[in-house]
């Protein structure tokens, strides 16, 4: 029975809660966001919503976030100076810094100005009217992003920091198309400054959904931390809270379609 109970013991005082190893980075959590649609605008959105509920099931502490333009978050993770971001699609490159779990899945859709009369790939491609509007470090599908690279090839590519700057550019017709998800889109296609102006088409009929993910850097979290964030967001999505989250800032449309 002595002997029992040491092993009972040594297993207690084994588990990562006695060691301390919780699922918090001892700095605190340093979230960066994007501005995107429902996800993040002034402080609010479904992506900050479930950052802090992740924290409050987590028991950590928020210490810093912040909005910063796509590319300058990846940046910062990669480098060290934030350790938690949002709505980022996995690439084989941002998992060498970070782990990544979905949590969405959207597709890019075109949205077109009525000005430009093509319809097709081919066409687009070689009509001196497009001017295609990019946020930059943004990924789309791979056949999207191949697209994109012969429009590069023809100087057809302008650079936007983040989608307000995409959609000003759009309505001011800087630039005549651009690769939107509808969670993004929807409201902005509503405003007076669009309304009418842009139709949305699918041009990549069989291209796969793309998936919108947590990021947690390889600088702060260690590999069973990470798991930790994993298996709390897998409950979320299993418990509905998650969807709850989404359905304040989306239509219910919206929100199914972004189910896995």
């Amino acid at each position: 029975m002595k002997g029992l109970w040491a092993a009972l013991l040594g297993g207690i005082l084994a588990t990562p809660a006695a060691l301390g190893e919780t699922a918090c980075p001892a700095a605190g959590l340093k979230v960066g966001y994007y501005l995107l649609g429902g996800a993040y605008e002034e402080g609010r959105g479904y992506d900050v919503d479930l950052v802090h509920e992740l924290a409050r099931r987590l028991g950590c502490k928020i210490v810093q976030e912040e909005a910063y333009p796509r590319i300058r978050v990846l940046k910062m993770v990669e480098h060290g100076q934030l350790n938690l971001a949002t709505s980022t699609i996995p690439t084989a490159d941002r998992q060498k810094y970070a782990w990544i779990y979905p949590y969405f899945y959207s597709k890019n859709m075109i949205l077109l100005s009525h000005h430009v009369n093509p319809r097709t790939l081919d066409q687009l491609l070689i009509d001196p009217a497009v001017k295609w509007g990019v946020i930059r470090g943004y990924r789309h599908s791979p056949e999207q992003d191949a697209f994109l690279e012969q429009l590069a090839k023809r100087g057809k590519v302008v650079m936007a920091n983040d989608e307000r700057d995409l959609y000003a550019m759009l309505s001011q017709r800087i630039i005549t198309a651009a690769f939107a998800l509808p969670l993004s889109y929807d409201r902005w296609l509503n405003s007076p400054a669009l309304s009418g102006q842009v139709e949305v088409l699918d041009l990549f009929p069989t291209s796969e959904r793309v998936a919108g993910g947590l990021v947690l850097a390889h600088s702060d979290f260690s590999q069973q931390q990470a798991e930790q964030w994993q298996a709390q967001l897998q409950q979320m999505i299993k418990d509905g809270s998650l969807r709850k989250i989404l359905g304040k800032y989306l239509s219910p449309d919206s929100v199914a379609r972004m189910q896995p």
